[in-house]
């Protein structure tokens, strides 16, 4: 499959104009042995059969009744699918993801950046199939709706689908009130300009040391770790799909000073240099 067989990027269009869309009958990832960054919000439930991904240099196996959150601009490389592979997908816009972010959605985000799959139980596979049922009909019949009536919908089925991955993996979501609920809107919005932990513990006006305890308490691990997760997780993603931009080009565009500064960055991250992850990618 090639980038004009990319069904995701076909239905662009009617995914910014309803603003969520559900795929069903999905028998094919979108593209094969090419890395692939989707601007959407992606909430995948396969049915049955198996896929192999690659996902932040990780092999990723999807089988029957797991469910994958792909946050937006997450290189996901597909190596291979069975031939019984049959899966469902709820695209998101990027301005309906933008006000779902606001309801803390992001709370989840440290876990789903490490593990961004988990397998349903039965009962809750029929419970969760149930609400896409309700989402895809008030999808279709977004035309003839307010525009704001899908959006609890949504909102309701992601509430549901994370507490069934907190019962499931015996892990605490973070309280709304929790600093790391507010962080990686936070990273998101300044990693260009700041790569520091103390201007971030500015922001929430905490000292350094207090807020590094609380963000390693929530989430296991640091500030600085989570800073560096997703500044790489950008430079991986650009040295990967923007082809036609130079190493010095992505440094800028990533707020480096130089390409120097950018290579010891990245190298210390990943112990290889920015030139050899794309000549390897």
């Amino acid at each position: 499959m090639n980038d004009n067989d990319n069904f995701i990027t076909k239905m662009t269009d009617e995914i910014n104009r309803k603003g969520v869309v559900v795929i069903d009958n999905v028998r094919r990832m979108p593209v094969y042995g090419v890395p692939y960054a989707s601007p959407h919000y992606t909430i995948s439930i396969n049915h049955q059969g198996s896929v192999s991904t690659e996902y932040e240099g990780q092999i990723e196996n999807f089988g029957a009744h797991n469910l994958a959150i792909v946050y937006p601009h997450h290189a996901l490389l597909t190596h291979n699918s069975s031939d019984d592979y049959l899966a469902t997908l709820i695209v998101v816009s990027e301005q309906v993801y933008e006000r779902l972010a606001i309801l803390n959605i992001n709370s989840s985000r440290f876990h789903y950046e490490l593990h961004p799959h988990f397998t349903l139980t039965p009962s809750q596979y029929a419970d969760v199939m149930s609400l896409v049922e309700a989402l895809r009909i008030v999808s279709r019949l977004s035309a003839s709706l307010p525009d704001d009536f899908i959006f609890p919908q949504l909102h309701i089925l992601l509430q549901v689908i994370d507490t069934f991955r907190i019962e499931n993996d015996g892990l605490n979501a973070s309280a709304k009130g929790h600093i790391s609920s507010r962080l990686y809107e936070a990273i998101i919005k300044h990693y260009k300009e700041h790569r520091d932990v103390e201007f971030y513990a500015n922001l929430f006006c905490l000292s350094p040391k207090y807020f590094s305890t609380s963000i390693k308490r929530e989430t296991g691990h640091s500030a600085n770790y989570w800073i560096q997760q997703h500044v790489i997780h950008i430079s991986k993603t650009m040295l990967r799909t923007e082809h036609k931009m130079s190493l010095q080009e992505i440094s800028e565009q990533l707020g480096f000073p130089d390409l120097a500064t950018f290579s010891r960055y990245f190298k210390r991250a990943t112990g290889i240099s920015p030139s050899e992850y794309r000549k390897n990618s």
